[in-house]
């Protein structure tokens, strides 16, 4: 029987997660049976001992690491579950199967509004420069940033932006600087971040992985 799962057979160590859980958390589990060539039979998920209930017609995203291959996941839809002797759950695939970008360098499109700072020096005299600016992109290692100082390649600059309700500052560096035509704004800085806080970095990575779970569901990536 042909099977539209890639590089999927019984024993393949999978996660999945709850579509409508908001919280981005996933469930160890496994692949016990290929049904039909888009139906999997898998562990149901447990946690701490106790049943996780996955209800029959719910949505959940399966994902997988494959080698030379790297994360892959599909959408399936939950046709069945069982638990005599043993917890299953039997899903039918329901999207193509895409490749995961990991969340840490993903660059996730969006639009915030960041402030920075930044000292000039010029003979005998320092400069402070502040910069309402605007982010077009997000991960958690950099930006791409609009803005109009003309700032130079190697600048040390701070930046301020706010996420999910929390103030994050971070230094950066400018590694790259584009010349750009909009109403706004002139130049296009690709920033990277340097001595971030771990907290602060995990806050702008869950920020990453919510909204790039969302554009997965949406087949937007």
């Amino acid at each position: 029987m042909d099977s539209a799962f890639d590089s999927l057979s019984i024993g393949t160590k999978i996660e999945l997660m709850r579509i409508e859980d908001n919280t981005g958390k996933s469930y160890p589990s496994q692949v016990l049976d290929i049904i039909n060539p888009d139906e999997l039979m898998i562990s149901g998920p447990i946690k701490k001992s106790n049943i996780v209930l996955i209800h029959r017609g719910e949505d959940v995203e399966i994902s997988y690491y494959v080698e030379n291959k790297g994360k892959l996941y599909f959408i399936g839809r939950v046709i069945s579950r069982n638990y005599s002797s043993v917890y299953t759950i039997r899903v039918k695939k329901t999207s193509e199967i895409r490749k995961i970008q990991q969340r840490e360098f993903f660059r996730l499109p969006t639009t915030l509004r960041v402030d920075i700072e930044h000292a000039t020096t010029s003979k005998d005299n320092i400069e402070a420069i502040n910069d309402v600016c605007e982010a077009k992109d997000i991960s958690g290692g950099g930006m791409k940033i609009y803005c109009n100082y003309k700032f130079k390649i190697g600048d040390k600059i701070l930046c301020s932006f706010t996420i999910n309700n929390k103030l994050i500052k971070v230094n950066a560096l400018v590694a790259r600087i584009e010349e750009i035509e909009t109403f706004n704004y002139k130049y296009s800085l690709g920033i990277s971040f340097s001595d971030m806080k771990e907290d602060d970095r995990d806050e702008v990575i869950k920020y990453v992985f919510e909204q790039q779970r969302i554009l997965r569901i949406k087949g937007l990536i």
